[in-house]
């Protein structure tokens, strides 16, 4: 994979208790923080990895929830879970596609 794939922008949520804040609120915030450091347009994304282990009442099951909060209808998602390491395997499996 070496000199085939560049992490171009990057986005994360605000740490802390955010209980008044929801799942795809959260999507969201990290989502359009890593567009805009990118400098490029949400309809440039061509496909979604979802990393998400034992998530709570409130959503994430399914990479629905990412789909309908980034408004990706028309583009693949794909939903990991790999216990501890689900974050790691879902940029990776990013980086293979």
């Amino acid at each position: 994979m070496k000199d085939q794939v560049a992490v171009i922008g990057v986005g994360c949520t605000k740490f802390g208790d955010l209980f008044d804040t929801s799942y795809e609120e959260l999507i969201c915030e990290a989502a359009f923080e890593a567009y805009a450091d990118a400098g490029i347009d949400p309809k440039e994304i061509d496909a979604a990895y979802l990393g998400t282990y034992l998530p709570g009442p409130s959503g994430g099951k399914a990479a629905v929830s990412l789909g309908d909060a980034l408004r990706f209808y028309d583009r693949p998602i794909t939903r990991v879970e790999n216990y501890c390491a689900t974050g790691t395997d879902a940029f990776r499996n990013g980086c293979m596609a």
